[in-house]
């Protein structure tokens, strides 16, 4: 359960962009009033960490993004493996006495600390001489999608030190952020240094505000429906948002080569029992969640005008590049979209007439 709020930071932020099909209960089709008994829903509460752009996060990711591909290997000598070195290694894995496939490699340059190779590997090189050679004895993961059939198994890695070197990375400058843009890189149209670190402030700067402003409607939502009584929402409004979340994680999991069972075993640790229930509870809140906003719309008259839905229509169609509206509606569920707008409209209102407290971020 710990990760459920990801679940429905995810779903919400992509529920529009499934195409309906089949009947499906939508608010439309129902009273609100009939399903929600409304408790106090103004001055509610709100206690949220300030939206701030961590400290290092712009050069960490300047450096990372854009000047990595750009550094040097410097030849070091006289010293050990440290912790960010370029290790030239020989490596053989073996299971059980015998070397695995996929376990072997010559001259191969691993940055220690990248996270490249399996837990333990890397870290067990910290302090290697040159010429040296260690056994690492590890652990592969359980899934383990690059060979199953080795996933939790106990492994020993023989390894040897050819040489090391450090990363030399090139200064920012003006001329290399024109060549960063000319070589296909994305970086926002900048021209300069301070253009494009301007880009990625912004870039941070917008995820920040966007956390913030899910920390706050889960709070506030989380207050009002603990305040509100409810009869259980329509069964099909149900599945229509457990097919939301089914198909928002399974995009999610293909993205990274993954089946839906994988992921959620990897990053949540669920079976597919255990998600299954995740999807079905987190299905029957959102359609509660829905159906309380709606209840305070019609109530404080936030419903979307036609005026509201076309303008958001517009903006979509110019933010994804659609060419017609017509094109937009294969792909985009519109009674979702009216449904979304509607949601934005009832949460800006609870936040103004709501009560944010916010407090400094804290940094370990």
């Amino acid at each position: 359960m710990k990760r459920k709020i990801c679940v429905v930071a995810a779903v919400l932020a992509s529920s529009l962009f499934l195409t309906a099909c089949g009947s499906k209960e939508y608010l439309k089709d129902i009273k609100a009033e009939k399903y929600v008994t409304l408790g106090a829903y103004t001055g509610i509460e709100a206690t949220v960490n300030k939206p701030e752009v961590p400290e290092g996060a712009v050069d960490n990711y300047i450096r990372d993004n854009y000047l990595a591909s750009k550094a040097e290997k410097v030849p070091v000598t006289g010293r050990a493996v440290q912790e960010g070195d370029v290790a030239n290694i020989d490596f053989v894995g073996y299971h059980d006495g015998t070397a695995f496939d996929g376990g072997t490699g010559t001259g191969f340059d691993l940055t220690i600390g990248s996270g490249q190779f399996i837990e333990g590997f890397e870290d067990g090189l910290v302090g290697a001489e040159i010429g040296e050679t260690r056994s690492l004895n590890l652990k592969f993961p359980d899934p383990y999608n690059g060979n199953p059939d080795l996933a939790g198994e106990d492994v020993v890695f023989e390894v040897t030190v050819n040489g090391i070197s450090e990363s030399k990375a090139p200064t920012l400058t003006d001329e290399l952020v024109k060549q960063l843009g000319e070589e296909g890189y994305n970086t926002g149209g900048a021209q300069t240094a301070q253009e494009l670190n301007d880009y990625v402030y912004n870039l941070y700067d917008q995820a920040a505000q966007s956390t913030y402003d899910n920390e706050i409607e889960t709070a506030m939502a989380s207050t009002i429906m603990e305040n509100s009584t409810f009869q259980d929402p329509p069964e099909e409004m149900v599945e229509r948002f457990i097919t939301s979340i089914e198909n928002n994680m399974s995009a999610r999991a293909s993205s990274i080569g993954m089946s839906l069972a994988q992921y959620m075993q990897l990053y949540q640790g669920l079976d597919e029992a255990g998600y299954r229930t995740l999807f079905d509870e987190e299905g029957v809140r959102m359609a509660k969640q829905y159906i309380m906003y709606q209840a305070i719309a019609d109530k404080e008259g936030l419903v979307p005008t036609e005026e509201e839905v076309a303008g958001e229509i517009s903006a979509l169609m110019t933010i994804y590049g659609y060419a017609s509206e017509e094109e937009l509606q294969k792909s985009v569920d519109m009674e979702s979209l009216k449904e979304d707008l509607m949601r934005k409209k009832v949460v800006a209102f609870l936040k103004e007439n709501g009560n944010i407290q916010e407090t400094a971020t804290i940094v370990d």
